[in-house]
């Protein structure tokens, strides 16, 4: 339940920024780059923010599907019923972002001869994807790979989305020797 606290704050707080960030926290005691197996967490994806409700189970197959590549491609292997080296577990959450502006033009504007103002309100999604390769022993995090953007600008599913996180996520996890 700490760790789930931890990662939400973590995830949920570097999302109130406005530009692509990838965020990596590697324990000083372990090199996942050493380790060769994994296992999922169960549950293998956890689900927060306005993303958790309705659809979720087919955005939980979908993560759990690019995690899994993610890991593949980067040679480490399911270690089915054997003792695992890394239990791995992924977190997607977003939270909704509103930013306003405000205008006003005047006569020396050119704007005809009055006062013209408006307020214009954009919605979107803020979130990310986050990798959390944990000790089987201990339960230690012992390196966790973070990508955050901005999900969507109309709130409509955007397919891709956790495609390319996960290939930002793909690219900072080290390979496995």
């Amino acid at each position: 339940m700490r760790l789930l606290l931890i990662c939400s704050v973590l995830l949920l707080s570097s999302c109130a920024t406005n530009s692509l960030k990838e965020l990596v926290q590697v324990h000083p005691d372990y090199d996942v780059s050493q380790l060769k197996t994994f296992v999922w967490a169960e549950p293998p994806v956890r689900v927060i923010g306005i993303l958790s409700g309705s659809g979720e189970s087919q955005l939980t197959d979908r993560a759990q599907s690019v995690g899994q590549a993610i890991l593949t491609n980067k040679g480490y292997v399911d270690a089915g019923p054997h003792k695992p080296d890394m239990i791995a577990s992924l977190m997607i959450g977003a939270v909704s972002q509103t930013s306003v502006s405000q205008h006003t033009v005047d006569a020396r504007q050119g704007y005809y001869d009055r006062t013209v103002s408006w307020t214009q309100e954009n919605d979107y999604l803020r979130g990310g994807v986050a990798m959390i390769l944990t000790n089987p022993d201990n339960g230690v995090i012992m390196w966790q790979g973070t990508a955050i953007d901005t999900l969507k600008s109309n709130r409509k599913s955007s397919g891709q989305k956790i495609d390319k996180f996960g290939k930002l996520v793909e690219e900072i996890l080290p390979a496995s020797q």
